[in-house]
């Protein structure tokens, strides 16, 4: 089997202005000022939002410095923020607010909320304000979906000769260059996430999270299964927490129809004070009545942990996602072939795909000599 795992280096190759880390966070401050910005589902001052991006740029130069070396309160956080020092302390002097990664603003946005003491249901919140603020500028008002205009005809031929297609991309270019399935591993912008789709499993239960928020097909993008954290174990629990789900609330639910002090337990749960227990009693007796009731899997985590023969890396930065990176290394791959731009990322790759460099499956080629014979 032939696989491809495609990055958002095609995009940039095509339109190197917008589409960049930086323009996307250049973009996202200049919109902020713009008259019809969608308040009413990212922030309803945009101005207060400006000055927190001000305050976490900030805080990320103090990050540099080890001042919140104190705050970090799990490994993935510790994790995180040596891998930000690392990657951008060589750049201290000169470091801009555009410089830094739209996602490593989630990690400092954590941190100074441990920092000025900040908790959930604040925390969260503003978080869900940075991420559809991001998510508006890489969508572009519909632009981002098409750049496959732009795509050479070579690109198309070489994109289809792949039995399966793969993307971290939210965005919809494969799909309209190549006519074929696309699996999308970290969500899309054309599918409405489990919170927000009507017709949900969540949206069956009484307190139905829907209720006053506005949800016009026109900004489907901000309330999407597309992903976006810094962590790439936070990335793998929202993966693959709706399979969970789903396999626990069977078992309830087989367990409600079999076993009388099961059904009395959870029938018992509908005068509790407890929401969540309510809901996951409700949830149960959903999946009794309707079998065929579950919750989205939107995610094509499990078919590309199944891959097999060769796989192809393009466009794709050796600087994050290494969950991704942990599930090719164990793969039963006959080779894998990585395209880089720099020398370095091939160090880098071998670093992350220890157990294919080890056994010569590993394959470097020049992403720029590919787009010279296009």
């Amino acid at each position: 089997m032939k696989n491809i795992l495609v990055g958002n280096g095609i995009n940039i190759q095509y339109d190197n202005t917008n589409y960049t880390a930086k323009n996307i966070v250049l973009r996202m401050l200049t919109d902020l000022d713009s008259e019809d910005y969608p308040c009413d589902y990212i922030v309803d001052d945009p101005m207060l939002l400006k000055n927190y991006m001000g305050k976490l740029f900030l805080a990320a130069r103090e990050a540099l410095d080890g001042e919140f070396d104190k705050y970090t309160t799990c490994t993935a956080e510790r994790v995180g923020l040596n891998d930000f020092k690392e990657r951008y302390n060589d750049k201290k002097k000169s470091l801009r607010i555009a410089d830094i990664g739209f996602e490593d603003y989630y990690l400092i946005h954590d941190l100074l909320c441990h920092k000025t003491r900040t908790h959930n249901p604040e925390q969260f919140t503003i978080r869900e304000s940075l991420k559809m603020a991001y998510f508006h500028s890489i969508y572009n008002h519909g632009n981002l979906n098409l750049l496959y205009q732009k795509y050479a005809n070579g690109l198309a031929v070489f994109l289809k000769s792949f039995d399966n297609i793969f993307t971290t991309n939210y965005d919809s270019n494969l799909e309209s260059v190549t006519g074929k399935k696309i699996y999308h591993i970290h969500g899309q912008f054309d599918r409405l996430s489990e919170t927000y789709n009507p017709d949900s499993f969540r949206n069956h239960l009484n307190d139905n999270p829907l209720d006053g928020i506005p949800n016009e097909p026109a900004y489907q993008y901000l309330h999407s299964t597309a992903l976006s954290t810094y962590c790439g174990d936070y990335k793998k629990y929202q993966i693959n927490q709706n399979t969970m789900a789903n396999e626990a609330i069977e078992k309830m639910a087989n367990g409600y129809q079999t076993i009388e002090s099961v059904k009395k337990d959870v029938d018992s749960w509908e005068y509790l004070n407890n929401q969540l227990t309510v809901n996951l009693g409700q949830a149960i007796k959903l999946k009794v009545a309707n079998p065929n009731l579950h919750f989205q899997e939107d995610y094509s985590i499990k078919e590309f942990q199944e891959i097999t023969g060769e796989l192809i890396i393009f466009g794709l930065s050796p600087y994050n996602d290494y969950h991704l990176f942990e599930i090719i290394n164990n793969a039963a791959l006959e080779k894998c072939i990585f395209f880089y731009y720099n020398d370095s990322e091939c160090e880098r790759i071998k670093l992350l795909l220890p157990q294919l460099n080890a056994e010569k499956r590993l394959v470097f080629q020049s992403a720029k000599k590919f787009w010279e014979g296009l």
